[in-house]
């Protein structure tokens, strides 16, 4: 009886642990399903040459921070494939969850911390990704607030100083992270809700030690690029974002970028009208639920299925909503005390600006932004006593109240509805790789490959790899076209573009670095042809896969296929061998 009273004492003290232990086991099962060729295929081929063919992943040098990391991580583990870069990717992540608490815990409630922590692990449905940029992003952006908010609360100008050196190491972590120098609105908003009583000398001051930070962060990295003998890399890669963002075709184009963000921020104003519509509903309908058990269940009822239906399809939206209404209105409630509300501050701009840069938008990026604004709704919102709302119209005025309770028992039916929906859908897919998880029991045969898929997957990746292993050996050049960087990756063999998966290049720089390897590459490479769709899934194989004449899509330009058939034509590449998913073609002069 008293080690039950001990143990029950302890899991009382450590809610963190419990939290963090349970994630991890969940994930790390999550981790061992799922096979996608394009994303992961494109991480990892970074990760395993970065350091002995830096030249092959030149493209992937606009994440050179983040390529660092993973290729240490390869080298530590060099057979642990592609397990190992979803379990660094958890560890990431949780490390992520454990320093946002502790920056949380100091203004809200632990619960509620938490709670809205837990449920930014659940909000891709297919669980987690390889580690990649995005989730390295995050954890040094909630690193530069947690020294931030810290600096300012004991007015340190060393921590101060530090926050502006990670601000910089987090650019060569993912190139469009420079956004987050925003972070230095802080120091002026701290000034301004203080009404002036700190100095105004002092916000002078920390402003300065941030960029002192920052140019600190910068030449430290400028050393390191030296060290590595990456700087002509890391500046070609440099040159060729900036070419890309200007291409008519280019998903990273500035102008579809925004257009994108656009877009998006369209779809979070009215998923927020449905939320606002949903909370009046249920406060109109409570009224007629007193002592009428039957119809309060109805009513509960639908107000889960309607959340339900929200999260099914409007996922990230939602969460980006509450965190909006959460940081927004923390930021301009008076009576909140400053640090709070700087806090919140630097959350809006965490969620606004870390994703910015990705074709997806909050699509790719959000889930990895709302370390502390997701946790300022429930805060908000779960401390609201009374609401009273007066409706007027032209002959009458009508009062519409809403108490705490029925706010909590909405936010209840909410996390419910959340964590169902959730756990049907990340039962059913994982990223790329849809279907039921009890049919992902197959494996590929490749020490790297080390997970389980679909057998209708396994065989078609099986029988290309059994192919090609009598053409290609670790270290020889493979041009993998156009969505199937994971070959590279398994197959151990250097990109021959500079980039595992040439599609992400629009059909100008696909055309221009096809002919610089031809130029710079003595040997003419083994190329590897899909001939079918593998973004989203694996389609039926597409007969006119390399037509020239197809109307464009977001996965088809024509400019980049006629590039590559000319290649093909000129070099006389001949099939030497074919399925109807793939050909594997070879040079005559070979």
């Amino acid at each position: 009886m008293k080690n039950y009273l001990e143990i029950t004492q302890w899991l009382n003290k450590t809610p963190l642990t419990l939290v963090v232990l349970l994630i991890f086991c969940v994930f790390f099962l999550l981790s061992l399903q799922g096979f996608d060729v394009c994303d992961e295929g494109w991480y990892l081929s970074f990760y395993q040459q970065i350091f002995d063919n830096p030249e092959s992943v030149e493209y992937n040098f606009a994440f050179w921070l983040t390529g660092v990391v993973g290729g240490v991580w390869y080298k530590i583990f060099p057979n642990g494939g592609i397990v190992s870069f979803r379990v660094l990717a958890l560890i990431v992540n949780l490390v992520t969850l454990i320093i946002s608490y502790k920056v949380l815990r100091q203004f809200i409630k632990k619960n509620i911390a938490l709670l809205s922590l837990t449920m930014i692990f659940f909000i891709n449905d297919f669980a987690l990704l390889a580690f990649y940029y995005n989730h390295f992003s995050s954890l040094l952006a909630v690193i530069v607030v947690w020294l931030l908010i810290s600096g300012l609360k004991k007015d340190n100008w060393i921590l101060i100083i530090l926050a502006g050196f990670v601000t910089a190491a987090n650019v060569f972590a993912r190139l469009p992270n420079i956004l987050l120098f925003s972070f230095v609105l802080v120091f002026p908003a701290q000034y301004i809700m203080d009404n002036g009583s700190k100095n105004f000398k002092k916000c002078i001051n920390n402003i300065l030690y941030y960029s002192l930070g920052a140019v600190l962060g910068f030449f430290i990295v400028y050393l390191v690029l030296l060290a590595f003998n990456h700087l002509d890399v890391f500046k070609n890669a440099v040159l060729g974002i900036i070419d890309k963002g200007g291409e008519q075709d280019s998903n990273h184009n500035i102008f579809r970028l925004l257009k994108v963000y656009k877009t998006q921020y369209g779809g979070i104003l009215l998923t927020s009208l449905k939320i606002a519509m949903i909370f009046a509903v249920y406060t109109l309908f409570n009224g007629y639920t007193k002592n009428k058990i039957v119809l309060k269940f109805v009513l509960q009822a639908l107000i889960f299925l309607a959340f339900s239906y929200l999260v099914y399809s409007q996922n990230i939206s939602i969460m980006y909503a509450f965190g909006f209404f959460g940081t927004l209105a923390t930021i301009f409630t008076r009576a909140i005390n400053v640090n709070t509300r700087l806090l919140a501050l630097l959350s809006l701009l965490f969620m606004v600006l870390l994703p910015f840069g990705s074709d997806g938008g909050i699509h790719n990026a959000g889930y990895v932004s709302l370390w502390f604004s997701l946790p300022f709704f429930f805060w908000y919102i779960l401390n609201i006593n009374d609401l009273k709302i007066t409706l007027n119209s032209f002959k009458s005025s009508s009062i519409i109240s809403i108490n705490h309770n029925i706010i909590k028992r909405i936010i209840i039916v909410f996390v419910l509805a959340f964590f169902m929906t959730k756990f049907y859908k990340m039962s059913n897919t994982s990223y790329f790789d849809g279907g039921s998880r009890f049919n992902k029991k197959y494996t590929i045969y490749n020490t790297l490959a080390n997970i389980y898929t679909t057998q209708e997957r396994a065989t078609i990746i099986n029988d290309l790899l059994e192919e090609l292993d009598g053409f290609v050996t670790e270290g020889d050049y493979l041009l993998a076209y156009d969505k199937i960087p994971m070959i590279n990756y398994l197959t151990k063999t250097k990109p021959y573009m500079g980039i595992s998966w040439v599609w992400v290049y629009d059909s100008y720089t696909f055309e221009r670095k096809l002919k610089e390897a031809e130029n710079e590459i003595e040997a003419l490479p083994i190329v590897v042809l899909q001939k079918f769709e593998t973004i989203g899934g694996f389609s039926e194989p597409v007969k006119d896969y390399m037509d020239e004449t197809k109307e464009e899509t977001y996965n088809y330009k024509r400019g980049r296929v006629k590039a590559m058939n000319a290649f093909l034509k000129r070099n006389n590449y001949s099939i030497v061998w074919s399925n109807d998913y793939f050909d594997i073609l070879k040079p005559n002069s070979n």
